[in-house]
């Protein structure tokens, strides 16, 4: 017996009752620390350390239980001790590691692991340390080669873990804006690329992989979001969700995105909804998914929940930011973020006004911003601004040559200034850059719609109880065809039509045919063609020209001719009395919400008579809800002819009409590019006619009109006038219906 106690005799230990001892007081101490009763495992590892004073176990378990029990500032004191003392000892860093772990500090305690490690490369337990302490200071790849290295170190599903960790860092990394844009979709890329290999290889692990595969599937939601992928993040979280696998927090804003950019703004505010509750996250995260909240009710038409939820979460935020140790005070990126997305909202809510005036204060405020630049240029466009536009733009090209904001926002503006090979440009890029991001794919749509063939054609039925100038009945239709756009600013086009209407000496026809070009470009629209014209006395040959240029966003100047004239009185047709015409125009246009149009035309009647018509026609926003929009409307118009009175046609010697009017355009229904409105009109002034003295002229009228998916518009008005002609009151009742279709 004495022989087998000196053979197990421990340093400094000579008797079996000593080695018992060691071992039940290094037991206890074990047990009490299993159990988290720190105190008590305090006490005996103390007691071990005073009792065994050769021997490290206490001295590690004492250590590391003081690490356990929040004290982590005495255990790191104490652990860096025992590195002085045993700097060449493995174990002894190990310890220290263990400390900075509990108090999270992830890279102290990599550096200690890494010593351990150097010192003792083939030890299994300290390879293992190592390769935890590289994967919870975020180095997952690094980890996974170490423990690729020493194959059975780390079980199954701690490999697993790993390889999961190293896919999710390459998704963050993608998600950075920091990085460059084809850099984060490579990363984005090689990130599905594991998913895509992982997810079957796990699954076929059955239930011990299952977890893993769900945060697999669930990781891969936010890669694909990275890389614009929405519609394939909705089809494998619609999938998770028939399969029962659990969909984590932290996903939610991602596939919310997703289905507001496939507009389906009501799944996406349910799921913003859920992950601003879930309350996981703060900062940059919180105001992503609360923006996301704010566009998905503001495209599903609610404005005012809108406006309330989102301000709920900016308000919140400061304007100024302090750092530790900086007593200067910095401006929040976050709060201006979330300005220029209340911005961007009183735009959608028809509130341009308004919009325009909070992005001029955060311009002038942060001059160098070029998303705010972008928004601005926006408003700006919605305004009917576009060159204002361009100028922002320009500026903001300067500062961020290769921002796919302010490209995008470029491809639009040209789009409204009718340069069409620089769209064109600016699209190729974007569809190499980002060809699944939904702006992009709508910018395309649009450059789509735009080369398609466009057909137009307007029709109109009128009753009146004598009118001289139309007839008791009258109707007629005029059609044309363009051709998609050739070399980019050149269209042709034909056309036919027919009009007819009964006067007292007989019923008038006249049909014609035409056919022509039209050249579109910046700043000048310019339009000519030849008809073959029937009105019963063969076929007459005519021919217009006109064109319309630009001066920039409020001045336009136009001028126009045309031979056999098909505005033409359809009576002095009838008694084969042609017109020959020019026209002068100007126009004015302050911004969408008011302008006015002057035009001048001189008519020459093959039967010696001049009309001179002069007409000004004034439009003033006086009230704009996201659903209800209110204008006034002016139109002044006077004409002289110097033929008396002719019996042919209704020709005045002079006359003038004063007619103020106001129009209620209401939204019945809006879904993106398709819009269902109606449009009622009312108004009330005076005609004054030479020798027949003046009186009222009233008008009403109510119309609807409905544009689908940009391709097709089409609408109809009812009007019924009240008015004098020769003195004799006349009722007119007509109906008006135009549609535009492309194809």
């Amino acid at each position: 017996m004495f022989t087998f106690c000196a053979i197990l005799a421990l340093p400094g230990i000579g008797l079996c009752a000593s080695i018992q001892d060691y071992d039940t007081l290094l037991q206890s101490a074990r047990a009490h620390r299993d159990a988290q009763q720190w105190n008590d495992a305090i006490r005996l590892f103390r007691e071990g350390e005073q009792r065994f004073p050769q021997q490290n176990a206490f001295t590690y378990g004492h250590i590391m239980t003081l690490a356990d029990a929040g004290r982590t500032d005495e255990a790191i004191q104490r652990g860096s001790e025992l590195v002085s003392r045993k700097p060449g000892d493995a174990d002894s860093h190990l310890v220290l590691e263990y400390a900075y772990q509990q108090a999270r500090q992830p890279y102290a305690a990599l550096e200690q692991a890494s010593q351990a490690h150097d010192l003792a490369p083939n030890k299994a337990y300290v390879v293992r340390a190592y390769v935890l302490a590289q994967q919870r200071a975020q180095l997952p790849q690094a980890a996974l080669r170490t423990a690729q290295d020493h194959p059975g170190i780390l079980e199954s599903s701690r490999i697993r873990s790993l390889q999961a960790d190293v896919a999710a860092q390459l998704t963050r990394a993608a998600t950075t804006e920091s990085r460059g844009e084809a850099s984060r979709f490579v990363l984005a890329d090689q990130a599905l690329a594991m998913y895509d290999r992982l997810i079957p290889q796990w699954q076929a692990l059955g239930p011990p992989a299952q977890a893993d595969v769900a945060r697999l599937l669930a990781d891969s939601l936010l890669a694909l979001h990275a890389r614009n992928r929405m519609r394939d993040i909705i089809t494998r979280y619609e999938a998770m969700r028939a399969d029962g696998i659990p969909v984590p927090d932290y996903v939610l804003g991602d596939v919310g995105s997703a289905y507001l950019a496939t507009r389906q703004p009501e799944k996406a505010a349910t799921l913003f909804r859920a992950s601003l509750a879930a309350g996981k996250h703060e900062g940059p995260s919180r105001l992503a998914d609360a923006t996301g909240l704010f566009y998905a009710l503001t495209e599903s038409g609610q404005y005012d929940a809108a406006d309330a939820e989102f301000d709920s979460v900016a308000n919140a935020l400061p304007v100024w930011i302090y750092h530790k140790g900086d007593p200067r005070r910095r401006p929040n990126p976050p709060k201006l973020d979330a300005a220029q997305t209340q911005a961007l909202g009183l735009l959608d809510a028809s509130r341009t006004v308004q919009a325009q005036a909070a992005l001029d204060e955060m311009v002038d405020a942060a001059p160098d911003n070029t998303s705010i630049r972008a928004a601005r240029s926006a408003v700006y466009r919605a305004r009917d601004l576009p060159r204002h536009a361009e100028r922002d733009l320009k500026i903001a090209e300067s500062q961020a040559p290769r921002s796919a904001e302010v490209e995008l926002n470029q491809a639009e503006t040209a789009l409204s200034l009718q340069e069409w090979h620089q769209a064109k440009l600016l699209l190729d890029d974007l569809k190499s850059r980002a060809p699944d991001d939904g702006s992009v794919q709508r910018l395309a749509r649009e450059w789509d719609v735009h080369n398609m063939a466009e057909w137009r054609v307007t029709a109109g039925r009128g009753t009146s109880t004598s009118s001289p100038v139309l007839g008791s009945r009258d109707w007629n239709i005029d059609t044309v065809l363009y051709s998609p756009p050739i070399d980019e600013n050149w269209r042709v086009f034909a056309g036919a039509g027919y009009s007819e209407g009964v006067f007292e000496e007989g019923i008038g026809h006249y049909s014609w045919t035409r056919a022509g070009v039209e050249w579109r470009g910046r700043d000048v629209t310019a339009q000519a063609e030849v008809s073959g014209n029937r009105y019963g006395y063969g076929t007459r040959t005519g021919a217009a020209a006109s064109v319309l240029v630009d001066l920039d966003d409020h001045w336009q100047i136009g001028a126009g001719a045309a031979l056999l004239s098909r505005d033409t009185p359809l009576r002095a047709l009838t008694h084969d009395v042609t017109a020959n015409n020019v026209q002068a125009s100007l126009r004015w246009r302050g911004d969408e919400r008011r302008e006015w149009t002057l035009s001048v035309t001189p008519s020459f009647f093959s039967d010696g008579n001049n009309r001179l018509e002069v007409d000004l026609n004034g439009r003033q926003r006086l009230y704009t809800a996201p659903t209800i929009k209110v204008d006034a409307l002016l139109d002044l118009s006077a004409s002289h002819n110097t033929g008396d009175d002719t019996v042919d046609y209704f020709n005045p010697k002079s006359d003038l009409t004063i007619l103020p009017a106001l129009q209620l355009t209401h939204t019945l229904y809006q879904r993106y590019e398709t819009q269902w409105t109606q449009q009622f009109l009312l108004g009330a002034g005076s005609y004054t006619q030479q020798r027949h003295g003046t009186g009222g002229i009233f008008t009403a009228g109510y119309g609807q009109r409905y544009r689908y998916n940009d391709v097709l518009e089409v609408g109809f008005m009812i009007t019924g006038t009240s008015r004098l002609y020769d003195g004799q009151r006349e009722r007119d009742y007509n109906l008006l219906v135009n549609m535009t279709y492309r194809f």
